[in-house]
């Protein structure tokens, strides 16, 4: 007889299941999450910032949450307004990603659809309040075959700004209306800044944003030096528009404790200074400690060894191997200089020894690669300071170089 348990298949962790006479055989799923919003088992701590976020909303106070791309906030977002929902069903939450939205004219329409899926709840409803509320901006409604999730709307706009306010007041009329609160979260919102005429743009959101009294904005993104500038610049119209939060790394006693319960709960074990060690070989990185602890998880069939947990590092490296070659080969020869400079830990790249040391050119040149790879989003700057974004990058460049 087969005892109840987990046995290996290849890499692929396979569970054994008895029942009656009979053994049933299973892939067990991964306890980490990557790659998606973290939801259920797989969002880790976060107290203090979903009581505050959830004390913003409340109180309608306006948020502007920054952090580096993939450190958790469109999952911290998400499961604060879980929570609140719950506990205040007045409180309606509305998401809009402006990732691949490129245009001003693309941001009306998606705005004015997602605000209307989120406050209401069937399909004949969506065509009655944009018919309602927006008729005379004669609304082109469509379908696809799936109605709920392929639901586009496009209006004859004018040019005029009066129209483009009746879409942003949307919200505040329906929230009124319904006698509702609405929290519009809005993910990726720097790229507003590169769309044509951003300016008069967010001097219109501006304008009529403030005004609404019912409804919260969470606006939020992850290029910082590009959020930055959008609300902490005093020439700028949106400027001191709501508090900024900046988003910290998870504590390291969190993680540790969520990887060692996680890989109790699958009948594995992994020993406390290993998880510790696996948290700082990514620099506390929300995204790649789960992205290693699935690798090093799926390795094991008992207990992480030495062998296995060397080698899984080795194999997160790999994985990104293209990725990062790509972002090498679109770079200078002085910009991937400074990279490994960096990775080496030199501070001071103006000093003559390192200018020479790495063939970086003259000291002037080093501002402009320093502004060139915070564009790229490949470094960044904290308390004056330079640094990888991707700890894992700044691995495979110690690595290969």
């Amino acid at each position: 007889m087969i005892p109840f348990g987990n046995i290996p298949f290849g890499n692929i962790p396979i569970g054994i299941i008895p029942f009656g006479k009979f053994y049933y055989f299973c892939i067990m799923k991964s306890p980490f999450t990557f790659g998606k919003v973290a939801t259920g088992s797989s969002f880790i701590n976060r107290h203090a910032e979903i009581t505050k976020l959830s004390g913003n909303f409340t109180n309608q106070v306006n948020t502007i949450l920054i952090s580096p791309r993939r450190w958790g906030k469109s999952s911290l977002v998400k499961k604060t307004a879980l929570i609140l929902s719950a506990e205040n069903p007045e409180i309606i939450f509305c998401f809009l990603d402006l990732f691949r939205i490129r245009t001003e004219e693309e941001f009306y329409k998606r705005y004015a659809v997602e605000i209307i899926k989120a406050t209401s709840g069937k399909v004949e409803e969506w065509i009655r309040n944009l018919k309602e509320f927006l008729g005379r901006l004669s609304p082109t409604i469509s379908f696809g075959t799936d109605p709920i999730n392929d639901f586009q709307v496009s209006f004859n706009l004018s040019g005029q700004e009066t129209d483009i306010e009746e879409i942003l007041n949307l919200p505040e009329r329906l929230a009124s209306q319904n006698k509702k609160q609405i929290v519009v979260c809005i993910d990726e919102f720097q790229n507003i800044g590169d769309y044509p005429e951003s300016m008069q743009l967010q001097k219109l959101l501006r304008s009529v944003w403030q005004y609404h009294q019912n409804t919260t904005y969470c606006l939020y993104g992850s290029k910082r030096h590009m959020m930055m500038e959008l609300f902490e610049k005093q020439s700028n119209p949106f400027y001191k528009f709501g508090e900024t939060m900046f988003l910290q790394k998870i504590g390291k006693s969190e993680f540790s404790d969520f990887i060692i319960d996680a890989f109790e709960q699958t009948g594995k074990a992994i020993q406390e200074d290993t998880c510790d060690e696996l948290i700082d070989w990514v620099d506390a990185h929300p995204y790649f400690v789960q992205q290693l602890a699935h690798i090093v998880w799926t390795n094991t069939q008992k207990v992480v060894s030495r062998e296995i947990f060397e080698d899984s590092l080795n194999e997160m490296i790999d994985q990104n191997s293209i990725l990062y070659k790509q972002i090498i080969s679109e770079l200078s020869n002085t910009q991937v200089n400074f990279l490994i400079a960096l990775a080496k830990g030199e501070k001071n790249f103006n000093s003559i020894e390192t200018l020479q040391k790495y063939e970086l050119g003259t000291s002037g040149n080093i501002t402009k690669i320093k502004n060139v790879l915070i564009n790229k989003e490949i470094i960044d700057k904290e308390n004056g300071s330079f640094d990888f974004l991707d700890p894992v990058f700044k691995k495979w460049v110690l690595r290969t170089f």
